[in-house]
């Protein structure tokens, strides 16, 4: 913890609170800095309820500090609390002495929680307990993160998904899963400064990458972020109603100027569709990233639905872009299921591939509390006592928006006053406002539906509560993820009402529309089609009645459109139709989508029934598996990693156990945390480069020799080049086994604008690197395995060691004299690539 050891930001406070001025105090804790800024904002904006909690929250972090030995006091004098007389109710124990009020804060043990920790409750939260120490470690990295001002990886999972990422071949898609905190943002910031493996360097240093973000104010952060590290010129984030930036945007594109382009779906599948198409054309397109990419499962199967439209846009792209200067997708999540995937698999999958690289590490930070389901009113009352005691910022999630408002009207009823409130039918400014107020510390509570959190990227919020039973474990695990972005203990607190089990099962089933019901709308839609010139598909009427029966008549409006959406959903998930988007030119007036035909039998029975009814069902027992594993995990009788290892799978999820009530209760029962590993990349060997097949032997090896050590400057110089040529020849793995002969930085200076991935190892068995050719720099200290020196399919490798090296399989004669394969010394080498 920060500033953890005199106590000044304390007694600072304390003096504030005793209605002193204090002048010139700094805080940095944010427990103390929250307090602080609510008593002095001016206009005052904060309740006295407010102000009490943030007192407390100060209280009982102080109490953490001194080692949980001694209960902390203030006198409180301040003008704020004049009126305010309900102490108990917030867990804080008032007395008076000579005329003075003190206050302490009680540790809170409800009797409605399993309470096995003698501190309560919310100790570790309001202790903000280090659980993950990301800004000590440094994964060494390779010569291109100069480019971005990085001395290194954060984690070994950030490299590998870097490196994959940069392999990605032209038309290709990879979804990558990272944990959250480990710096997904790298990934578009390097392909923007170095481009791809394999494109020519004047095509890598140029063009457009597109990121799509769910949120305006993500959008807003990345720009942010990517002026500062990156050194790029404003603007780069789409926002609508500023005409003026749009407009450079929209030049910058076309002619592949703009390097970062952040933009929500709408504005890529609308207004910047033009401008993107022109970049394409002209070759200028280097990628398409989509972040919070497991939105696309989410959102596209109810609203936002351009989410899913972007694989038609992926495609039209695609189909504009030369072969070998098509785009790259690729998609950004921090929990991928098996359905996510599927669904990613199904709008991206065209093209060059689609393969998936996870790294994702099960986050260490949440404190899992759950109570046992209640009626109603009770549920009311312990959410309100948890609110009354638990730290800020704090998310207080519901599944409905009539909930959402309802439970903001409560707490505003009960004397919050720092609150917000996010849903989904929230408007665009007022989402970003409330995110704005929350990132600035200006609001402590956000009531939302899971609406609000999407790109939220606080580093401090310690606590989220659940006043509902999410519709699927997935939800839940994406919004407890909220809090504790510091790498700092937060806590999670669930309380459910009987009556919310059987409202989420609904929710979870409501957006798959029965096969017989979803052909009729079908039917409706195509008889009223309208042809698109040049071959273009059709238009079909989203917000039309589904048929002309009674009981369809009054089918109007969003919910009519949001079922017929629904149906095109279905259909394209099943190859019946491709969506297009929304159709350009003149239509009539109403919501169309453009489509094509791809099976001609999308209008017949029993074509529904063998194409569409098993990726129904699919979706239906996915939907349900998600339910059951959210109720498993309100059960409480196993460990919570247990739960969220068979939603993800432990095959692709590092465990770690954070705390629940099973290692709460016995630490004995505490499973160690499997680290995740260092995932290789998925992309296949690509074809040799002639030149570079050429300078090979037969069998895939080269031996070169040196007999100068250290290398000369001419020598250094001329290594450099030809490093520099290899690397045209399509050569990105580079190896230097024990100590070099020369400077690697400035052997490979080139290298800082380049993609190629730089490792120094001791065993050549340690590499991770992704397939393809290697040079291998052998110092004189290194010792090679017979196994190492073996033809490799895909590793083709080029060694280069002094010519003194032993043989490692017969140690009294050189290696150079008992090579299998092609040899050639320094100089033959250098002219060689350099002919």
């Amino acid at each position: 913890m920060r500033d953890r050891v005199d106590g000044a930001e304390f007694a600072a406070l304390t003096q504030l609170l005793a209605g002193h001025r204090i002048d010139g105090a700094r805080f940095q804790e944010p427990a103390f800095a929250r307090c602080q800024a609510a008593l002095t904002a001016s206009p005052v904006q904060a309740s006295s309820l407010d102000l009490a909690v943030l007192l407390r929250q100060a209280l009982r972090h102080e109490e953490a500090k001194r080692g949980w030995t001694s209960v902390p006091g203030a006198q409180i004098s301040h003008i704020a609390f004049a009126a305010f007389d309900a102490w108990e109710t917030v867990g804080l124990e008032k007395r008076v002495t000579g005329g003075k009020l003190y206050v302490s804060a009680k540790r809170w043990k409800p009797d409605w929680l399993s309470v096995d920790d003698d501190r309560g409750v919310d100790a570790l939260a309001q202790a903000e307990v280090v659980r993950r120490f990301e800004d000590d470690i440094v994964v060494s990295g390779d010569p291109f993160l100069k480019a971005v001002h990085r001395p290194g990886y954060r984690s070994i999972g950030q490299r590998a998904a870097v490196r994959a990422a940069l392999s990605t071949p032209p038309g290709a898609t990879l979804a990558i899963a990272l944990a959250t905190g480990e710096g997904k943002s790298l990934i578009f910031q390097i392909v923007q400064a170095v481009g791809f493996t394999g494109m020519p360097e004047a095509q890598a240093r140029r063009g457009v990458t597109l990121v799509i973000v769910p949120t305006v104010a993500l959008g807003i952060n990345h720009e942010k972020a990517a002026i500062e590290t990156c050194g790029l010129d404003a603007p780069l984030s789409y926002s609508s109603g500023d005409q003026d930036r749009n407009s450079v945007l929209v030049e910058r594109i076309s002619d592949g100027r703009q390097a970062l382009c952040f933009a929500s779906p709408e504005a890529a599948c609308g207004p910047l569709r033009s401008a993107l198409g022109k970049a394409a054309e002209g070759g200028h397109l280097k990628a398409l990233v989509v972040d919070e990419a497991h939105l696309v499962d989410q959102w596209g199967s109810g609203f936002r639905t351009e989410f899913q439209e972007l694989g038609a846009l992926r495609q039209e792209l695609l189909r504009k872009a030369q072969p070998e200067a098509r785009l790259r997708t690729l998609l950004l999540s921090a929990t991928l299921t098996d359905s996510s995937t599927e669904t990613l698999r199904i709008f991206f999958g065209e093209g060059e591939g689609f393969e998936m690289i996870s790294a994702v590490q099960l986050r260490p930070e949440p404190d899992y509390w759950i109570a046992r389901p209640t009626n109603d009113e009770i549920q009311t009352t312990r959410v309100l006592e948890a609110l009354y005691h638990l730290p800020r910022p704090l998310a207080l999630y519901v599944t409905e928006v009539e909930q959402a408002i309802l439970w903001h009207q409560r707490l505003k009823e009960t004397g919050f006053r720092r609150l917000g409130l996010v849903h989904g039918d929230s408007s665009q400014d007022m989402r970003e406002k409330v995110v704005n107020q929350w990132r600035h510390g200006a609001i402590d509570i956000v009531v939302g539906t899971s609406a609000f959190g999407l790109g939220i990227d606080y580093a401090h919020a310690r606590s989220v509560v659940h006043a509902c039973v999410p519709e699927t474990l997935d939800r839940f695990y994406q919004e407890v993820g909220r809090a504790g972005r510091d790498g700092r203990t937060a806590i999670s607190l669930i309380v459910p009402a009987a009556s919310d089990f059987a409202k989420a099962e609904r929710i979870s089933r409501k957006w798959l529309i029965g096969k017989d019901r979803g052909r009729e709308r079908w039917e409706t839609m195509f008889s009223r089609k309208i042809t698109l010139p040049n071959g273009g598909g059709f238009a079909v009427r989203l917000d039309d009645r589904p048929g002309t029966s009674e009981r369809d008549i009054d089918m109007i409006g969003d919910r009519n459109t949001d079922w017929n959406l629904r149906v095109l959903m279905l259909m394209s998930r099943a190859g019946l139709i491709r969506l297009l988007g929304k159709p350009r030119g003149s239509l009539p007036p109403g919501m169309w989508m453009g489509i094509e035909i791809l099976d001609h039998g999308h209008l017949e029975a029993d074509r529904w029934l063998v194409a569409v009814e098993p990726v129904r069902r699919l979706a239906v027992d996915a939907a349900a598996r998600n339910f059951e594993l959210m109720q498993s995990y309100l059960r409480d009788d196993c460990c919570a990693a247990d739960t969220f290892e068979e939603l993800y799978g432990k095959d692709r999820i590092g465990r770690v156990c954070s705390r629940c009530k099973t290692c709460r209760s016995d630490p004995t029962k505490r499973k160690p945390s499997k680290p995740v590993g260092e995932p290789r990349s998925p992309w296949p060997a690509v074809a040799l480069d002639p030149r570079l097949a050429a300078l090979l032997g037969s069998d895939g090896r080269l031996l070169v020799t040196y007999d100068r050590e250290p290398f000369s400057r001419s020598d250094a110089r001329r290594f450099g080049e030809t490093m520099r040529r290899l690397h045209g020849f399509d050569v990105h793995n580079f190896i230097v086994l024990g100590s070099p002969p020369l400077d690697i930085e400035r052997g490979l200076a080139f290298a800082g604008q380049a993609a190629l991935f730089l490792t120094t190892v001791d065993s050549l068995a340690q590499v991770r690197l992704p397939v393809g050719p290697e040079v291998v720099l052998v110092g004189a200290d290194a010792v090679l395995m017979t196994s190492s020196l073996e033809p490799r399919v895909g590793r083709q490798r080029i060694f280069i060691a002094n010519k003194k090296l032993p043989s490692p399989e017969t140690p009294s004669r050189r290696l150079v004299d008992v090579f299998g394969g092609k040899t050639l010394d320094l100089d033959e080498f250098f002219g060689r690539v350099a002919a």
